[in-house]
């Protein structure tokens, strides 16, 4: 799986937009573009099909800007990516699957790919924004 520039720089937006979550205030397309170098019209894409997907809102007007729509704790990284970067599980494999006329070699490659893709999304859907914006010393505390 390979994450494109969409499902990168829309998790650096939506990390920007944690930092004002409980706030409550909404912030600019050219702000955010600024403080994480995306070019400005790419990132205003991006955050319109976040706010199709109801992952953030927009605000219009001077004071206007966008915000997180959910708690961040409710917002998986598997969601953003599907969102921007579509399904993970790419169409040729889809295609392979329903084949019949494959050896019996390919059909265990791709049952063995699918199994992966499987895990992969298991573990972007248990990662939520909160988790990935916490702060160093809490995300890697250990006890013993």
């Amino acid at each position: 799986m390979r994450i494109g520039s969409k499902g990168y720089y829309g998790l650096l937006a939506l990390s920007e937009l944690l930092q004002y979550y409980r706030t409550g205030g909404p912030v600019q397309v050219k702000e955010i573009a600024k403080r994480q170098e995306i070019p400005e019209e790419y990132l205003s894409q991006i955050m319109v099909q976040l706010k199709r997907a109801n992952l953030v809102r927009g605000a219009r007007g001077p004071g206007g800007g966008y915000s997180l729509a959910r708690a961040p704790e409710s917002i998986t990284l598997r969601e953003v990516l599907t969102v921007l970067e579509g399904p993970l599980m790419g169409m040729e494999l889809k295609a392979y699957r329903k084949t019949s006329a494959v050896s019996l070699m390919t059909q265990r490659l791709i049952e063995t790919w699918a199994r992966g893709i499987n895990a992969f999304e298991k573990v972007l859907e248990e990662i939520t924004l909160a988790d990935l914006c916490r702060p160093e010393e809490k995300a890697y505390m250990y006890h013993i």
